[in-house]
C-alpha cells in the first residue's frame, strides 16, 4: 500500500513572484522638488492570507481559496515592499529612500496595509488579477498623519489560471506604483 504513495506523480510546483517590467513605468523622473526629504518606508500590514506565499483567487460566492501547485517565491507583502522601494527612488523624488531597518533618520514614513491581491472569478466566466492597497504618508517629526490614499487595479486576465492571474497582478501593481509616485510628486510639503 506504501509503494502507491510512493510512486504517485504530483506535478512540480510554479513558482512566481511580483516583478513588473521596470522599462513599462510610465512616470519619467522628476526634479527634485523634495530632494531635502528623506522618506522611510514601513513594513507593508496585510491580512494573515496576504502575508503567505499563497497565490489567492476569489469568486462572487465570498469564497478564497489558493491555488494548489502555484506560489508566490516569497511573500507579497516583502515582493511589494521591495517594488515600491525602488520605483520611489528611481524617480528621484526625495535625498533618500530608507527602509524601516535603516538607523538613519527620515522626514517623513509611508505606511501601507494591503487589502487586496487575487485572482478575482466573476459569474459571467471573464476574471482579473486585482491589486488594492491604501498609503498614509506622516510627518516622522510630529507624528501627525499629513494624508491617505487608496489604490485599487483591476486587469483582465488573459488565461483562467495562475499564470494568467500572475501576470495580470503585476500589471495591477506596476499602475499602482506610478499613480504612488505620481501622488508623492503632487503633495506639497
Amino acid at each position: 500500500g506504501l509503494t502507491a504513495c510512493i510512486t504517485k506523480n504530483t506535478p512540480p510546483a510554479s513558482i512566481y513572484t511580483i516583478s513588473p517590467k521596470w522599462n513599462e513605468s510610465k512616470v519619467q523622473p522628476h526634479h527634485p522638488q523634495h530632494k531635502s526629504i528623506t522618506l522611510r518606508l514601513a513594513p507593508i500590514r496585510a491580512s494573515r492570507a496576504l502575508a503567505s506565499t499563497d497565490i489567492l483567487y476569489t469568486d462572487n460566492q465570498y469564497s478564497q481559496n489558493s491555488y494548489v501547485y502555484s506560489r508566490w517565491n516569497d511573500t507579497p507583502i516583502k515582493l511589494l515592499q521591495t517594488f515600491f522601494h525602488v520605483s520611489i527612488e528611481k524617480c528621484g523624488l526625495f535625498k533618500a529612500v530608507v527602509s524601516n531597518a535603516s538607523t538613519s533618520n527620515s522626514d517623513l514614513i509611508l505606511e501601507s496595509t494591503l487589502l487586496e491581491l487575487n485572482h478575482q472569478l466573476k459569474t459571467d466566466e471573464s476574471s482579473e488579477g486585482v491589486f488594492r492597497i491604501r498609503f498614509y504618508l506622516i510627518d516622522n517629526k510630529t507624528r501627525v498623519l499629513i494624508s491617505t490614499k487608496e489604490f485599487v487595479e483591476k486587469v483582465a486576465v488573459t488565461s483562467e489560471n495562475a499564470k494568467g492571474a500572475v501576470e495580470a497582478i503585476n500589471k495591477a501593481v506596476t499602475l499602482v506604483a506610478d499613480k504612488l509616485v505620481e501622488w508623492l510628486a503632487g503633495y506639497k510639503l
